[in-house]
């Protein structure tokens, strides 16, 4: 019986994943990153990882003759240039990476690129390909001449496996440079960037398949499977597919996400929709500005070292000893800049209400509280345009923290769901792909069978509604929402 593998290219560590027909987990593991910063990465590391963790998973698991499907999530709205060899030319650029900002207030309020944003679903923001790759049009042409394809981290990777270069409509939604209606790279994008169709990867549906591949194991037959973006397979991972069901992840950043049957752009430019399929469309908001916040108080304010699981850990002990709403104290936490619905590359950190009475803890609950205020706010907007929630879902990193999930509850006024399985819903949304490519799944809510793990769900607290109702008010006043 075949296999299926879930390979999930981060910008802290790739994680697999890998799973039989049954849906029993048969093993898990990740690799950290020892190379780059948040905005830079070494791809060639990133590749190397990924070998050694397909290696070493099947080296153990597989049996002679075994087919894998073996499906890949990436993070979004990485890029970096190779040659003709697929040599890199550039360090890959993550999300993180601001280096276009001045460009971006230049032009983000100009009508043709308006234009590009209403037809690409995608915001005009220093995290896109878009504006990385028009920034260095004017900064580095030669460079970007010399360049035999522009391409993100998944598009590496999968050249690398397969030989060919591609990438899936839910990646190329996320460049700013994609338009779902063509179902092509939008004239527009070319125009602004001057990058030529031909430097860019070929873009096919997410469970497009290769039977042909360069990477080889003993005994074995790997099928690279196309797969998709990290926030669009989070959603199918945690089983979010329905209408009126949102997907909400923090780990190093975060979103939170509906489903939609069509393409609908956000009038004001505050969401994104990125297509996953002819008929699903995953619409929401990012925010620069989840986990890295508390890793970042910890190490640089509080000149802690120790491993992050560590420091998070003391983080959530200290900052749950205050009560709800911190005693007055209110924290706009865009130390990263932020993204929806604000999209301000430049924005920075606020607390507000400071007095003698607050110590460390308090501004360490704030910060948790703060993060919580930005997806009240990016819930709100979602409602308004793309109509009610009436589930949310939980995934990401923070779900460790029963703590935190219960913040989250109480500032949203909602139940939250925390799937009972371990594994990464943005890897287990790839190994969904895998399987609709192999023919096991039809439709992705079939999902539920072959994954029948179920939630905890996590209820909010009535005596904090007024506290945070209250604190929310401040907040938006903060960020003159």
């Amino acid at each position: 019986m075949p296999l299926f593998a879930g390979l999930d290219l981060g910008t802290t560590h790739t994680k697999l994943v890998v799973l039989d027909e049954k849906g029993n987990l048969l093993h898990q593991a990740k690799s950290s990153y020892t190379k780059g910063t948040t905005t830079e990465l070494d791809p060639q590391e990133i590749r190397d990882l990924a070998e050694k963790l397909l290696l070493d998973a099947f080296s153990v698991i597989g049996k002679r003759d075994t087919v894998i499907y073996l499906s890949l999530s990436a993070a979004m709205h990485s890029l970096m240039l190779v040659d003709e060899k697929a040599n890199p030319l550039t360090p890959l650029s993550t999300w993180a990476d601001t280096s276009s900002l001045l460009l971006v207030n230049q032009y983000k309020q100009d009508p043709r690129v308006r234009k590009l944003v209403s037809e690409t679903g995608t915001p005009f923001h220093p995290m896109t390909p878009l504006a990385k790759l028009w920034q260095l049009r004017l900064s580095n042409p030669a460079l970007l001449d010399m360049a035999f394809k522009c391409v993100g981290i998944k598009e590496y990777i999968w050249h690398h496996f397969t030989g060919f270069w591609e990438t899936d409509c839910s990646t190329a939604a996320a460049t700013g440079m994609y338009d779902p209606l063509r179902a092509d790279w939008h004239p527009l994008a070319l125009e602004f960037t001057g990058v030529k169709k031909e430097q860019l990867p070929v873009v096919q549906a997410v469970e497009w398949m290769r039977k042909e591949n360069r990477f080889q194991m003993e005994r074995l037959q790997l099928l690279p499977v196309l797969g998709g973006s990290d926030g669009c397979l989070a959603q199918i991972g945690s089983k979010a597919m329905q209408p009126g069901t949102a997907s909400l992840t923090i780990g190093t950043s975060g979103a939170i996400r509906v489903v939609q049957s069509a393409f609908k752009a956000d009038p004001d430019s505050g969401l994104f929709s990125y297509q996953l399929d002819a008929t699903h469309f995953v619409c929401g908001g990012p925010t620069n500005n989840g986990g890295i916040v508390l890793q970042w108080w910890e190490e640089e304010i509080m000149g802690k070292s120790a491993p992050l699981g560590m420091l998070l850990d003391s983080f959530e002990q200290e900052a749950a000893s205050v009560m709800p709403g911190c005693e007055g104290l209110v924290c706009l936490p865009y130390f990263g800049g932020e993204r929806a619905p604000v999209w301000d590359a430049g924005a920075s950190g606020i607390f507000a209400g400071v007095r003698f009475q607050h110590r460390q803890a308090h501004f360490k609950r704030a910060l948790v509280e703060g993060i919580c205020f930005i997806f009240r706010q990016l819930l709100e907007r979602i409602e308004q345009v793309y109509g009610p929630v009436h589930r949310i879902v939980a995934s990401g990193g923070f779900t460790r923290s029963r703590w935190w999930v219960q913040v989250m509850s109480d500032v949203l006024e909602r139940t939250i769901e925390v799937g009972e399985e371990d594994a990464d819903a943005s890897t287990l949304g790839a190994i969904a792909i895998a399987m609709k490519a192999a023919g096991y799944l039809n439709e992705w809510t079939e999902l539920e069978a072959h994954l029948p793990f179920g939630y905890n769900s996590i209820y909010p607290n009535d005596m904090n509604r007024t506290i945070y109702r209250n604190q929310y008010q401040e907040f938006l006043r903060l960020c003159h929402f």
